[in-house]
Parts: C-alpha cells; structure tokens; sequence
C-alpha cells in the first residue's frame, strides 16, 4: 500500500508536460539573395490533463555557416512572448551569430495589473519567442538547429524536459539566363530591325 501511495504521489507531481522549441521558415526553398525570415516558438506548454506550462524568460544561441548564411543582426526581434516590456538583450550577435536572452519585465512581480509572462501565455499551447531575418548568400542545404535554447522558470532556471526541434531548407542557384532563349531574343531584335529599316 505505501509503494502504490508513492506511485499514485509521484504521478500527481510530475509534469509530464515536456516543452518544445521549434524553428520555423516562411519557406522551404529560397534562392541566392533572398531573405529567410525564421521565428523561434515554445510549442507544448499545455498537456493532455490541461495543465499549462508557464515560462518567465529564454535564451538562445545560434551558430550559421558564414559560407551560406548572413545574419541581419538588426531584424533580431521580440515577439512578446514574456509580457511588456520585457528585458531583452541581442549582445555577441554578429553576421554568423545569434545570441538572444530574454526575461520578464521586473514590473510584472510587483505591480498586480501589468500584463506580465502568464497573461501573455495564458491558455496558448504555442507562443512565439522571437524571430529574425538571414540573407541566402550561396546555394545549399541548411540546417537550421540552435547551440543551445531554454525556456526558464521564474527563478532564471531551465525548465526540465524542453527539447528542440530544428529547420532545414534550401538555397538554389539563381538560373542563368539561357543562351537559347537570348539567341532566339537577338534574332527577333534584328528581324524587327531589317523590318524597320526597309520602311
């Protein structure tokens, strides 16, 4: 009876709910040049049973190969996931780096009105972190998976049992144009020529 008691104490208080940080594209194919606008989110935060997840702060760490890959340090952005006026800080962020961290606004502890992490999260199982922009440099195969990402507890802890998802996509070669098609382009320009000049 007490090792059933036990079980029965042990499944009450674990929180089977097990977080997930994905990243996400808006496209799966992009070309030589164009922007890759990628946002990172907290998925999961609700279980089966209905009990939510909350989180008062995250960081990442992004590495990108600089060969593919060009990061727009300036589109790093919040997206609110923490409340208002969240503390939020992008340094070490270069061309090939992403380093965010992001905590909840001091003001959400003590002041009982203001809109802090719980009121931003309340009820959603997906909430997004943040997102930023990187510029396609050469054709090629990403993988798109942070170093390191946690979500904490209101103590600057990591939340137990969070795993990430990553991202793949392509970067194609912008076609050259086809000599067969400028071929057929410079012989209508001259038909059209002579055509003009006869007149």
């Amino acid at each position: 009876m007490k090792k059933f008691f036990l079980l029965i104490m042990a499944v009450a208080t674990f929180n089977a709910n097990a977080a997930l940080i994905s990243i996400t594209t808006d496209k799966d194919t992009y070309s030589v040049g164009e922007t890759i606008m990628a946002t990172v989110s907290a998925t999961e935060l609700i279980d089966d049973n209905a009990v939510q997840t909350y989180f008062y702060g995250y960081n990442a760490l992004f590495n990108f190969d600089s060969s593919l890959l060009s990061l727009d340090v300036s589109s790093i952005f919040d997206l609110g996931a923490l409340g208002n006026q969240p503390v939020v800080g992008t340094n070490g962020s270069t061309e090939s780096t992403l380093s965010i961290i992001s905590i909840e606004s001091f003001f959400a502890a003590i002041v009982p009105l203001f809109e802090g992490a719980e009121f931003a999260q309340n009820g959603k199982s997906t909430v997004e972190l943040f997102s930023f922009n990187l510029l396609a440099l050469n054709a090629g195969t990403v993988e798109l998976s942070p170093v390191s990402s946690v979500i904490t507890n209101n103590g600057g802890v990591a939340l137990p049992n969070v795993s990430t998802e990553s991202t793949s996509f392509e970067i194609a070669q912008v076609p050259a144009p086809g000599t067969f098609a400028l071929s057929l382009l410079a012989l209508g320009g001259m038909v059209f020529a002579r055509k003009r000049a006869k007149q």
